[in-house]
């Protein structure tokens, strides 16, 4: 970590180490179209950056914090699920891969989970 300062006034810091690998705890589907993902915060990370892929193309989404969800997702297609924590220093590398079928569904109202139609 650098920081700048003039005088008594410190102006910015930054960090020129980029943050540790995160670790999903868990990844699960309200919707047939997403995929929300929970991991603990990484000391030093001032964002994320969810990856889903299928093989032939991936959606990265950026969040602050956890929970984060990936949208725009194809139904009944296979994916692998990363994450990395990023900083000023740069990103992590990406976190071990969770992979899951996104599977139509039925909602179910009490909880709004998706029930899974196989």
């Amino acid at each position: 970590r650098v920081n700048f300062t003039f005088g008594k006034w410190s102006l910015f810091s930054l960090s020129l180490v980029p943050p540790e690998i995160p670790i999903i705890d868990q990844a699960y589907s309200k919707l047939s179209n997403s995929i929300t993902v929970e991991w603990a915060a990484v000391p030093g990370a001032t964002s994320y950056l969810l990856t889903a892929q299928d093989g032939e193309s991936f959606i990265e989404t950026i969040v602050t914090n956890s929970p984060g969800t990936v949208t725009g997702l194809k139904a009944a297609t296979l994916y692998k699920i990363t994450i990395r924590a990023t900083n000023s220093g740069g990103r992590s590398l990406p976190s071990l891969s969770k992979k899951t079928i996104l599977m139509p569904c039925r909602r179910n109202m009490a909880n709004g989970i998706c029930n899974r139609i196989f």
